[in-house]
Order: structure tokens, then sequence, then C-alpha cells
């Protein structure tokens, strides 16, 4: 293979197989989902300029039948300006999993394969001798079936789940910018950041109303962080999180809707020698009071700590 090719191909075989021991009723029985998978990918190089992918994968399934997918991307780079600019283009297909279809009081076993489409385009630039990186990005996804939880029952749902389960959408889209920096002010001190606004949009969500915003999908998310590294062998990071308001079901009434929080988190690791490391983790820093998810709680100040051994 020349150094501007590179090829590669492989096999998968995947097989889940489970048994509910029911609480709401006699177990079910064995529950098998097999797939055989092939896949190639082929990866182009010219003057460590120009950039091409293009990969496909067929799936079989014993349930869902066969499947295939492909992705392909593009990219320039002009090394003189420090100037990249990229595109990709590509399809998808998820499976419902054993818990999706079967977990007693829980799965819907009508569930549909998930089928997407997905392309994004951006240009990345490089300032001031690589110390300030900037990106910016435009993404697009266009779900059938998209897989997902109401937060309200559903009549497509078996009885036994009292009508909460995982549901089809039968059309869904997102849409958005997504941009970032990572600045070095001085040796071992970087600055970073990210922002992603995303647009939502749901069709054919089961006794909902048409053209509403896909359930905890924020408009706005963001970070900040810093890293600092005094020596080598230690390392600080703290990392706040922003995640902007959203609905916690498709019909997007104001009772369900859920505010935005922010958190921050602070982790340090010493490397002792190059096989000991000690770690350190302080999750929600200010102990903030907020939910991922309506009605489910999340931890306090949470720390943590370890050693760990690389051999």
């Amino acid at each position: 293979v020349r150094k501007e090719l590179l090829l590669t191909a492989g096999y998968q075989f995947r097989q889940e197989q489970g048994e509910a021991s029911g609480f709401f009723g006699p177990s079910s029985p064995n529950k098998l989902i097999t797939s055989n998978a092939g896949f190639a990918q082929a990866q182009v190089n010219l003057f460590d300029r120009v950039l091409f992918t293009g990969g496909v994968r067929q799936d079989s399934y014993n349930v869902f039948g066969d499947a295939t997918t492909y992705r392909l991307t593009g990219g320039y780079l002009h090394k003189e300006t420090g100037t990249k600019i990229r595109a990709s283009y590509g399809t998808g297909f998820k499976a419902p999993t054993l818990n999706d279809l079967f977990f007693q009081g829980f799965g819907n076993p009508n569930l549909q394969a998930e089928k997407s489409k997905s392309a994004d385009v951006g240009i990345d630039q490089s300032l001031f001798q690589d110390k300030l990186k900037l990106s910016v990005g435009y993404f697009w996804n266009h779900f059938d079936n998209l897989i997902t939880f109401l937060s309200v029952p559903s009549p497509n749902c078996p009885a036994s789940s009292f009508g909460f389960c995982p549901i089809n959408v039968a059309s869904a889209k997102t849409e958005g910018w997504e941009m970032s920096f990572k600045y070095e002010l001085m040796k071992g001190l970087d600055f970073r950041g990210q922002y992603t606004m995303t647009v939502t949009r749901a069709y054919g969500v089961p006794g909902s109303p048409e053209n509403t915003r896909l359930p905890r999908w924020p408009y706005d998310q963001a970070t900040l962080g810093v890293t600092y590294q005094p020596v080598d062998a230690a390392r600080i990071n703290v990392d706040y999180r922003f995640v902007g308001a959203r609905n916690n079901n498709a019909d997007n009434t104001p009772s369900q809707r859920q505010g935005s929080f922010g958190v921050i988190n602070v982790s340090a690791t010493y490397d002792v020698t190059n096989n000991w490391q000690v770690f350190g983790r302080v999750d929600n820093l200010l102990n903030e009071k907020y939910e991922e998810i309506l009605y489910f709680g999340t931890p306090i100040r949470s720390v943590y700590g370890g050693v760990k051994f690389t051999y």
C-alpha cells in the first residue's frame, strides 16, 4: 500500500442474549439478537494537503434484516495560513437493544430500527504560531424511526409498561452550529471553550402535535476549561459545563420545561513514575442542584480519588 493510500477492511460478529426474570409476571423466554457485519474503508492523503475518506458497512441482523451504510469525508489544509476546510456526509443504522425491546415493564417489542443521514461542513484556523486554534462548523441530521423515550404515557406502549416505553418518532431532524477555541497562554497553561446551538424538530410523535422540539435536546450547550501543568508530571483541569433550557416531553408543555444549569468539575493527576499515577476528581464543586432529566436527581458534590498502575 502506498503512503498516499490506506485500505482497511474487517468483519464483526455480535450477539445479544437475555432472559427477563419478570417483576410484572412470569419470565419471558430467552431472546436473541445476532448481527454479521463487513466493512471497508479507504483513506487518501495527497501531499499532506488534500484528505479523503470513504467507507461502507454491510450489516445483516436475524431480526431487522440487512442494512448498508456509508460515510464520505473530505478536507483541504492550506499550510501557509494554517487553514483547514472540512466536510462529511454519511448514513446510519441503529437497531433497538434487547432492553429497548424486551425489558419487562419497559420494553417495546414493536420498535423499528432507526435510520439516519448526517452532514457537516466546517473550517479550522490556527493563529499566532499555533498558540490559538479556532473552529466553526455547521451540522445537519435527519432521522427516520428515531428511538426515544417519552416522559408521558403513549398508547403505542404495551399495557405492562403503563404507557412508558421507548417509541419510534416517524421523522426528526437536528441542525445547528458548533464553535470552539483553544489558546495556549504560556507553556503549561491552556484555555479552551466550546459552544453548540442545536435546533430540533420532531414529526409524527404518537399523540403529540406536529413540528415540536425533540425532548431533552437543549438549544444551547457550552463548556469552558483551563488546564495547568506546573511540571511535566502534574496536570490540573477546571471545567465549567452549561446546559440550556429544554423540554422534557414531545408536547413541549410548560409544566415539563426544564431550566438551564451550570456545574464546575475539577480533576488532577500526578505521575509518580512512568507506571504509577495518583488521580483525584471533584464533581459539582459548588454543590449545584440540577437535573439532567426531569424528576431524576443528580449527585451532590462528589469527591473521587485513586491510584492507577500501568504495565
